[in-house]
């Protein structure tokens, strides 16, 4: 089934958007400080140009195939083997990462003394029938949430403004450009979310335009620019530095008249609409790039095995802080290298010719 450039834009603001939100913003603070809403305008360069790179690699899919067909005939299987590969552990990652983020946010907000297990699996439960019951389903339950995900987010950011302080952003570069540098690098490696582009690229009905890109690119940098802004002006750096959750802290602050003040409670309708598509996506995603004989029997043991290893994963006891360093240090460094070379490397080989007997669609 295909959908719409807006039905997947939808599903890729909410995937991507979550992370941008939620999943980067304590190690974005805790590297750049103040200087963390500069990184984002900075990151934002880069982003565009690799849009571009991104467009060229699409537009060299005439044919519209999956990812991994179109790199069968013209690299061959080994290497069309290989990435796929190393896409499919980079969506696991990501996919673990959000799962173990969402259970420790509700864990520390919410419901501390109630075993992981009770909160991880009705969510595993919901994604994974979501992910089972095809992209169609996660398309249509996305064009649901984002519009109520987007009117909580202005109600927040509205809210709050008494609470500002926009003089805490200021001076810049007070600490030099490493701050910078270290942020940057945490948005990019972030922003490798953007390689499921690929991915979903033969369920459009028409590829995305340069300028469908540059638009999604932008809303994803609001979406980074906005929290970032909001806690540095909300809590000053040395304290929205060292949360865990900042963009959640920012809903703890609204009061509503003299007698309501808690409804820090939709924030936990954005969480879990964000994390709910970003899981079931990902297991999607993890199913249907499996290819060859057998594949609908494959695609089965992929979904079953990917969903057991994120309902074990809640279930082993690590520390938050170690979780958190390995992310930050190694993971997004790590995700933003990857993410250049692949990009590089499907832009050589989208001017690589047709292997022959292959015919033109």
């Amino acid at each position: 089934m295909h959908f719409s450039r807006t039905q997947l834009i939808f599903v890729l603001i909410l995937f991507i958007g979550i992370s941008n939100h939620v999943l980067i913003m304590p190690h974005l603070l805790s590297s750049g400080k103040r200087d963390a809403w500069l990184c984002v305008l900075v990151s934002y360069a880069f982003l565009l140009f690799w849009g571009v790179i991104l467009y060229l690699i699409m537009k060299k899919n005439h044919q519209r195939l999956c990812l991994y067909d179109w790199l069968k005939v013209r690299a061959g299987a080994a290497i069309s083997h290989f990435i796929i590969g190393v896409l499919a552990a980079y969506v696991f990652a990501i996919s673990a990462i959000s799962f173990y983020d969402l259970i420790q946010s509700i864990n520390i907000y919410f419901l501390p003394r109630t075993p992981s297990f009770v909160v991880m699996l009705p969510f595993l439960l919901i994604s994974a029938w979501s992910a089972y019951s095809g992209l169609k389903s996660i398309v249509y339950v996305s064009a649901v949430l984002l519009p109520i995900v987007w009117i909580l987010g202005i109600f927040v950011a509205l809210f709050t403004i008494k609470d500002k302080d926009y003089s805490y952003l200021f001076p810049v570069l007070a600490d030099g450009y490493h701050p910078v540098l270290k942020g940057t690098v945490i948005i990019l490696g972030g922003s490798a979310d953007l390689l499921v582009l690929l991915l979903l690229q033969h369920h459009l009905k028409k590829s995305f335009t340069l300028f469908n890109l540059f638009v999604l690119i932008s809303i994803l940098v609001f979406l980074i620019l906005g929290p970032t802004m909001g806690s540095l002006s909300s809590f000053g750096p040395a304290v929205a530095s060292g949360m865990r959750f900042p963009a959640f802290e920012q809903w703890r602050l609204i009061t509503l008249g003299e007698y309501i003040s808690h409804v820090d409670f939709l924030a936990v309708f954005q969480l879990l609409s964000g994390e709910i598509i970003r899981v079931s996506l990902g297991l999607y995603l993890l199913a249907d790039m499996v290819k060859g004989d057998s594949s609908a029997s494959r695609k089965k043991h992929v979904f079953a095995v990917s969903s057991l290893l994120l309902g074990l994963l809640p279930l082993i006891p690590l520390s938050d802080i170690w979780v958190q360093t390995l992310i930050g240090k190694y993971f997004y460094p790590a995700a933003l290298i990857s993410a250049v070379l692949i990009s590089l490397v499907l832009l050589i080989i989208g001017y690589l010719p047709m292997k022959k007997g292959i015919q033109r669609i």
